[in-house]
């Protein structure tokens, strides 16, 4: 009888458990609180693509839509990004009336500004085209004093670019020149870009060195691009004038030409014989004599007949020959 008593209590008070009322838990599944506590979050990073960072690129979860597009700061520069810490997001939030709480100290979030990049070929066709526009439309090799140059456009903007200003000194080459992006409109970025702008010219240079009394062929011949400030009047530009030519002095591979450094190959040498031929409108005679002195072809030179020791002056024809007029004949003692 006890056990059954017993059982009886404890079977009712289990019963009376199970239909006690549960308020706090009924409130929170029936009623979450009207501002989405328990659905805004944090988000991990934003692109931002407009001027100004909103709410909802902090955010998630704002029901309001109002509300989300509420801007709260200035947008990083295109390209740019930067953390944003758990104290200014809790401020923006408590400002904005929205129930967000940092777990840490540590939570942050990263913001980087969308865009896309005008590369520095671009601009470098850029200022060819507005250097063109200035008479320098031959070859320009351009170098300038920055390096890497890029204009960063917000990714709603146009992607285009225009030279604005270019001024350019003749004689050094050195220019300056602004730049801005897009090519219409308001400029949404700006360079200035300082440099060279260097006209070329191709010109014929040795592919070896040759030394004097060697004879320039056309094998010996490349064209090498130049600056066109380093040329002078005797430069030479063509090839006709180099070949069948010697040097005055040895001239190495690649080094400009000069035509005071050239001459035609000596056909007679100081000290040689040579064959000195003696031509009249009736006769031709010839004769052995020594050459007293270095001669290209058709340079008068002065030879000496080794038989009476008679020098005279002789026009170099050919390897070791030279013709004498009977009025140029003098006797040395």
């Amino acid at each position: 009888m006890r056990k059954t008593t017993a059982s009886l209590a404890l079977l009712a008070l289990l019963a009376a458990a199970l239909l006690l009322p549960l308020p706090q838990a009924r409130a929170e599944t029936a009623a979450p609180d009207s501002a989405g506590q328990d659905l805004l979050t944090l988000r991990a990073g934003s692109v931002i693509e407009d001027d100004v960072v909103r709410l909802r690129d902090l955010f998630d979860g704002i029901a309001d839509p109002a509300v989300a597009e509420t801007p709260v700061a200035k947008a990083p520069q295109p390209g740019a990004s930067i953390d944003v810490g758990a104290r200014w997001l809790a401020a923006v939030a408590k400002a904005h009336g929205l129930p967000w709480q940092p777990r840490s100290r540590y939570e942050r979030i990263n913001l980087r500004r969308d865009s896309h990049d005008i590369a520095g070929e671009e601009i470098e066709e850029a200022l060819r085209t507005a250097l063109a526009d200035q008479g320098l439309d031959g070859e320009v090799r351009l170098s300038f004093d920055q390096p890497g140059l890029r204009l960063r456009l917000p990714s709603t903007a146009e992607r285009s670019l225009r030279v604005t200003r270019l001024t350019l000194d003749p004689s050094s080459g050195r220019f300056l020149a602004h730049v801005v992006a897009p090519a219409a409109g308001e400029p949404k970025a700006t360079l200035s870009v300082t440099g060279r702008a260097l006209e070329m010219t191709e010109v014929p240079v040795l592919t070896r060195r040759v030394n004097p009394g060697e004879v320039i062929r056309a094998r010996d011949i490349e064209w090498m691009s130049v600056q066109a400030n380093r040329l002078t009047r005797t430069t030479v530009v063509d090839v006709a004038s180099m070949i069948g030519m010697s040097p005055r002095r040895p001239i190495r591979a690649q080094d400009l030409v000069r035509s005071t450094d050239l001459q035609s190959p000596v056909m007679v040498t100081k000290n040689t014989l040579v064959t000195i031929r003696l031509q009249t409108s009736r006769m031709q005679l010839t004769v052995q004599g020594r050459a007293l002195e270095d001669g290209a072809e058709g340079d008068v030179v002065r030879v000496m007949n080794t038989k009476s020791n008679t020098v005279v002056n002789a026009v170099v024809v050919g390897g070791g020959s030279v013709i004498v007029v009977p009025a140029t004949v003098t006797a040395e003692r």
